[in-house]
């Protein structure tokens, strides 16, 4: 087992963080105050429900937490979250981005936009880019550790993240504008108009950001400097509601997103590649509410073109049609139900070699249930099932049980004790089941979750929480090959044999010394017994944070994060094989500050992004960003 090393460097830094915390716990102790725990999150059970009665593993990003980054991504974001690592969020603006929580891949994470699942059906593994996303469009963002396919189907085998765009909240007419500038060239500047008169509320909002960017591939072996990578982005929102009767609520959406990054050939290969991205989505979804539930639909159609300018260019378009009835009802005050019918259709095609190509495609179509137990004593218990319905594969019947038990020990004091086991599963992709490599008898990658945890509340003030989690997963889908007929060999998917457990534990701890001070901690480790999987996945990562604001108008944060030493596989250009090396593990510190005026109206921002400028590899044979900096000023009226 690889322990926890601190890089000496950045020992000062981690050490101003704790004496910081411990001179303003001495300078502010009268300011103690209690709050009541009233965090609300949904993605555990699609209920709404206080944290403290989830029996999932939940880390939630605030707005206010969002704003508290200047300069940085949702990778970025994402990659300060317990138990989660994210690989490509260092290197050159646009880099293409991998993410892996507790080890499992992107295939394995389910990315939810204000609860609909979306992925891209033309990739590989059929997952989400992020490089879509604004962080100026994002409200909140929850990170559910675990598997949850019960829940939200194919994907959620390791994690959920349900990113919650901005809508509107308040009566009257609000907006906001924003404008920053930062290291690279780099331009960003978002607006949104939303407001709320009578029965109608409406969210306008867009973005654009540009950046010179540096080379992504490392020239360091190279006489000659490199040309720049850079990346632009484009995004447009726009939600419309309607409370049409007291009991039937409306809600619309309508979004554009699109990229455009330079990328090189790969380790040390300068090239003059790009790659476009563009999305387009377009929902519906009407609520009807009575005494003791809700019936919901969910109606949401994403559309999509991936192009490649390169010496093998490539152009994909994809369509996910995604259709959801959900049924909510309380029958008393310690049970609830929740029942609903998914229905999903993707479809890709290739469309350089052949623009008449006909569009590959499957269905899904996935009855599930869910029951939600809160009885007085603390006991909590939710459980669920689906039957997952594919248009190739037969039937997989997935469950869910996840009780938890809440205990008041004295005062504000609380203990939370939690444990699940659930199985959830990875379809294959239209590109595994259909491309010159697919294979149509593919089954679904399988696995089960096994976790058990325990949490202790001070009010909320102080939050500790532990979780060990395992996850053992069978018929995984690996590229395989076999001998033809004439003697050759012929390429294409199939189920493996091998099975792979994956394990470790979390800690994380969140204490507000006072209403203008608080600290928080964490640490997360992995392991496996299949160590050619895992590579890029680092073994550990700690990380650690102050929040301090002196006065009401100012902010300041100063945050230390620390990725363990990780195995990557590279190919050798010389000797044409493959080959393992080490990264060792890195360290880097971020500086933010704000300051508000014209009564909060106005404020001013400014970040510093690896302070000291550490020299780390983060992608082999790529360019990591060292110090670098934002400054910006954003309006609300």
């Amino acid at each position: 087992m690889r322990i926890l090393k601190i890089n000496l460097k950045h020992t000062l830094a981690f050490g101003l963080i704790l004496q910081s915390a411990f001179w303003a716990l001495a300078q502010k102790q009268e300011d103690l105050t209690t709050y009541s725990m009233d965090e609300v999150v949904v993605t555990g059970t699609k209920f709404e429900l206080p944290v403290e009665k989830s029996g999932k593993s939940i880390f939630k990003l605030t707005a206010k937490d969002i704003e508290q980054n200047a300069g940085k991504s949702v990778p970025d974001l994402l990659n300060e979250v317990p138990g989660i690592q994210m690989d490509g969020n260092f290197g050159a603006p646009g880099t293409n981005i991998s993410y892996f929580v507790r080890g499992g891949r992107n295939k394995n994470t389910l990315i939810l936009i204000d609860g609909v699942p979306l992925n891209d059906p033309s990739g590989i593994d059929a997952s989400f880019d992020l490089r879509f996303l604004p962080v100026s469009q994002i409200e909140s963002i929850e990170v559910l550790k675990g598997g949850l396919s019960t829940l939200y189907g194919t994907g959620a085998a390791a994690a959920v993240i349900n990113i919650k765009l901005k809508e509107a909240t308040d009566e009257g007419v609000h907006g906001q504008a924003d404008y920053s500038y930062g290291s690279y060239e780099t331009h960003q500047i978002s607006a949104n108009l939303n407001g709320k008169q009578d029965r109608l509320n409406y969210m306008i909002s867009g973005s654009l950001m540009e950046s010179e960017g540096f080379s992504a591939a490392s020239d360091e072996n190279s006489s000659t400097a490199y040309n720049k990578d850079g990346m632009s982005q484009k995004n447009a929102n726009v939600k419309l509601g309607l409370q049409a009767t007291d009991e039937l609520k409306l809600d619309f959406n309508v979004g554009y997103d699109e990229f455009s990054a330079d990328y090189d050939d790969g380790a040390y290969l300068d090239a003059d590649n790009q790659n476009n991205g563009k999305q387009f989505r377009i929902g519906f979804t009407p609520i009807y509410n009575y005494g003791a539930g809700n019936i919901k639909l969910n109606v949401l159609l994403n559309t999509g073109t991936r192009e490649f300018i390169s010496s093998y260019p490539s152009e994909y378009k994809s369509k996910n049609l995604q259709t959801e009835l959900t049924h909510e009802h309380q029958w008393n005050d310690n049970f609830k139900t929740l029942v609903g019918l998914n229905v999903q259709k993707l479809s890709a095609k290739e469309t350089l070699a052949d623009p008449e190509a006909e569009y590959d495609d499957f269905t899904l179509v996935d009855p599930f249930a869910s029951v939600f137990f809160d009885h007085s004593s603390g006991l909590n218990v939710h459980a669920g099932v689906r039957l997952n319905t594919h248009s190739v594969y037969n039937s997989e019947f997935i469950y869910n049980l996840n009780p938890s038990f809440l205990l008041p020990l004295a005062g504000d004091l609380s203990i939370k004790l939690l444990a699940s086991v659930s199985t959830s599963y990875v379809t294959p992709s239209l590109y595994q089941l259909y491309s010159f490599y697919g294979n149509e008898d593919l089954s679904p990658e399988r696995s089960t979750n096994y976790e058990g945890g325990i949490s202790f509340y001070l009010g909320d003030k102080l939050t500790l929480n532990t979780t060990y989690f395992r996850r053992d997963e069978t018929d995984p889908i690996i590229f395989s090959g076999a001998p033809d007929n004439s003697g050759g060999w012929v390429s294409f998917y199939d189920n493996g044999t091998d099975e792979q457990v994956v394990k470790g534990f979390e800690f994380d701890a969140n204490w507000s010394i006072s209403e203008l001070i608080s600290i928080n901690t964490n640490y997360a480790y992995v392991t496996t017994d299949q160590e050619a999987n895992f590579y890029r996945v680092p073994a550990y990562k700690f990380g650690a944070g102050l929040v301090v604001s002196p006065k009401e108008n100012i902010d300041i944060s100063m945050k230390y994060n620390l990725t363990g030493d990780r195995t990557i596989a590279y190919w050798n250009a010389t000797t044409f094989t493959s080959e393992e090396t080490d990264l060792k593990s890195f360290s880097v510190v971020d500086l933010f500050t704000s300051y508000k005026f014209m009564n909060n109206s106005l404020s001013v921002y400014g970040g510093i992004n690896n302070v000291f400028d550490t020299d780390f590899i983060g992608i082999y044979g790529f360019t990591t960003r060292g110090r670098n900096a934002t400054i910006g000023l954003n309006f609300k009226f």
